[in-house]
């Protein structure tokens, strides 16, 4: 039987400018006035943690290579903010880093921009989407829970880096970062297998927290895996997520049928919609011999 890599689709391959512009809302930063000095520090670290995750889930060279150039960038920019500057001249004294061409910054904010508008248009359309798919939506009703629990929340409302956070938290708490010793013990299961079982285990326990999942565990690399298996789950829609105030640990609930329904929808269109490009390519495809007449 022919084995079949197994790749988990996520959102962290955006790209830079997407990690960019979770750290500047983050931290609170003005996108017009960027500290480089404080991005490039926080954006390293999450290149830092990437590395963890590339071989494990597959990441591209290509897409790998993408976050470090942004990093080189981000360095060379660093640079030219250290250099003397001259005196503005009159009329540009307070200019933001989008309006002064002579700022190192000014090519970043403005692609930061436009990928900012391209992003928040493409989330009011999703938006307009679910708005339609659920206007005769009925959800089962609501478990009794304590006052003061917070409901669940889509994880489409919560981005990877904020996950990456968690886990990166929680592996320093369990003592996985930095190991006193080095050990390699490298875990080969199959994500699709991780998947299964924090489902299996959500059916039988309710309701599981991500130190659960992971504290146990014998290996980074199997840890690794069961975390891009939570990714999984949450991108099909079969898993629900609380989301702490601090991000230590996330409560996991199965997710409602309806909600399953919304990922098998999408994809039965996307299927079908695929079926009908090849079929169209196939019917503008001559005949053989028609070129010869």
């Amino acid at each position: 039987m022919e084995h079949r890599e197994y790749r988990v689709e996520l959102d962290v391959y955006n790209g830079p400018l997407d990690l960019l512009l979770y750290l500047l809302k983050k931290d609170e930063v003005d996108i017009y006035d960027i500290p480089i000095t404080q991005i490039l520090d926080s954006y390293m670290h999450y290149v830092d943690l990437l590395k963890d995750f590339s071989a494990k889930s597959g990441l591209d060279i290509n897409v790998a290579g993408d976050f470090l150039v942004m990093a080189a960038t981000l360095m060379e920019i660093k640079s030219a903010m250290l250099l003397p500057k001259l005196k503005p001249d009159e009329g540009k004294e307070g200019r933001s880093a989008a309006q002064d061409l002579a700022d190192p910054r000014y090519e970043l904010v403005q692609q930061l921009l436009e990928y900012k508008r391209f992003k928040d248009t493409a989330v009011l359309l999703d938006r307009k989407q679910h708005e339609h798919q659920d206007r005769f939506a009925r959800y089962p009703a609501k478990r009794d829970t304590t006052g003061d629990e917070p409901p669940p929340v889509d994880m489409d409302e919560v981005q990877v880096w904020d996950l990456l956070s968690a886990f990166s938290k929680l592996m320093s708490e369990i003592g996985q970062r930095k190991p006193k010793v080095h050990e390699v013990n490298y875990d080969d299961t199959p994500i699709e297998l991780h998947a299964t079982d924090i489902e299996d285990r959500l059916k039988r326990e309710g309701k599981l927290t991500l130190k659960q999942l992971i504290v146990g565990r014998t290996s980074k690399s199997e840890i690794i895996g069961v975390f891009l298996a939570l990714l999984e789950l949450i991108r099909q829609k079969k898993i629900l997520v609380h989301q702490g105030d601090d991000l230590n640990d996330l409560e996991i609930d199965p997710a409602p049928e309806e909600h399953r329904r919304t990922y098998e929808h999408a994809s039965l269109a996307l299927s079908e919609g695929a079926e009908q490009t090849r079929d169209a390519e196939a019917t503008d495809v001559p005949a053989a011999g028609d070129s010869d007449r």
